[in-house]
């Protein structure tokens, strides 16, 4: 899988974040997905390609609602995220994925009964 990098820019100021997250690729009827246990988002497409189009327009959506209700921090801490730092130099550490086999059902089941490849992708988001 190709680097796939994304910028979230929503306008509010010029804060970027970088976050390593695993992506798990995997076929289902035919359909591409790429999915993000640590963020629980998906993307599809007939092709590596559009699956990943689709996930980036997923992850920006999912950036742009949580900045705009103001639930970015919550909803990643739901996720199992720690945020370390202060407000203004925040640093998102996503969970483990040996943490996430077993507490996210989904990718347990994509490990455990779907041919699949895992990839490290690094992900910028601006505010």
């Amino acid at each position: 899988m190709s680097k796939l990098q994304i910028t979230a820019n929503l306008g509010f100021s010029n804060q970027k974040f970088h976050v390593g997250l695993s992506l798990v690729e995997f076929n289902e009827d035919d359909v591409v997905i790429i999915y993000s246990p640590a963020l629980d988002l998906s993307g599809y497409g007939h092709s590596g390609e559009e699956a990943k189009k689709s996930f980036s327009e997923s992850l920006h959506e999912f950036f742009r609602y949580t900045h705009n209700k103001n639930t970015l921090n919550k909803v990643l801490e739901d996720l199992g995220w720690s945020i370390k730092g202060t407000k203004k130099k925040p640093k998102f550490n996503p969970p483990l994925d040996s943490d996430l086999v077993t507490s996210n059902s989904l990718y347990n089941e994509i490990v455990n009964n779907k041919s699949y490849k895992v990839s490290r992708e690094e992900v910028e988001f601006a505010f």
